[in-house]
């Protein structure tokens, strides 16, 4: 995008970002300032493998970086308009307002986490896009990992304990976040989230169950090692079979022979 076409958008995201106090006006701004810069064009087959189901304004990927750096500025100023600013952008069904929405909504600091975990668990059961499956638990936890891990934590305890896939997930991806931040060091606390589910995992969240315990894995192999022994230890169910067999590749030569025979 030409230098000037860039300083022209940043412009007007700066702009736009007078009406922040006035959220009403705020979100009619950010919804024709999308509209401006749009390509009619739905994304089918644009991530392969993938049917979309929001359709998407398809504006130039530096809009999007702008507005989400000025959200961002303005969620640090204005937490409580922040927050409504982000349940109008959620309650509008398009790709980039709920993309917008889930990042405004990591950035808002907060003296109550439950304004963030709650809103996080209800858009994660009610999103259909795959899309934004990731950016919910990464995007969207950006503050609380920083602030508030304890609650995260326990949020996640909560997720994994509701029996629903889409909220089940969330937590994993909540965890894998979590785990790739290098203040984090809780791998009992962790462990202990994933003791039941890994008992019997539900076949909708066996991928992101392997994805955490192969990275887990390759940080701590001694500790998963022992972790993958305790679920294997009685009759295990295919489903943790199954999950051994994926994490079982990431661990080291010593674990995988003490292992062989509890996978076989």
């Amino acid at each position: 995008m030409p230098a000037v076409e860039l300083g022209r958008l940043q412009q007007q995201v700066v702009q736009l970002s007078d009406l922040f106090q006035q959220p009403a006006n705020y979100l009619r701004g950010i919804e024709d300032l999308l509209r401006n810069h749009e390509v009619p064009v739905h994304r089918q087959g644009r991530v392969k493998g993938m049917r979309p189901v929001l359709a998407s304004y398809e504006v130039p990927p530096p809009l999007l970086k702008q507005l989400q750096l000025e959200l961002s500025l303005q969620a640090k100023q204005y937490p409580a308009e922040a927050i409504k600013i982000a349940d109008g952008l959620w309650a509008r069904p398009n790709l980039e307002t709920r993309l917008l929405a889930i990042y405004l909504l990591g950035s808002v600091p907060t003296d109550v986490p439950t304004e963030i975990t709650n809103r996080l668990a209800s858009w994660a059961q009610e999103n259909r896009e795959q899309f934004l499956v990731p950016q919910l638990a990464s995007s969207g936890t950006k503050t609380l990992r920083t602030h508030n891990q304890s609650e995260l934590l326990e949020f996640a305890a909560i997720l994994m304990a509701s029996k629903d896939s889409r909220r089940q997930i969330l937590a994993l991806g909540v965890l894998r976040n979590l785990l790739f931040d290098n203040q984090f060091s809780n791998l009992p606390k962790l462990f202990d989230l994933l003791a039941e589910p890994c008992k019997d995992p539900d076949r909708k969240i066996r991928p992101e169950l392997a994805d955490l315990l192969i990275a887990v894995a390759r940080l701590s192999s001694k500790e998963t090692e022992f972790f993958l022994q305790q679920i294997l230890a009685e009759t295990p169910s295919e489903g943790a079979r199954w999950l051994a067999r994926q994490v079982f590749k990431a661990l080291p030569d010593e674990s995988r022979e003490r292992l062989r025979s509890l996978i076989k």
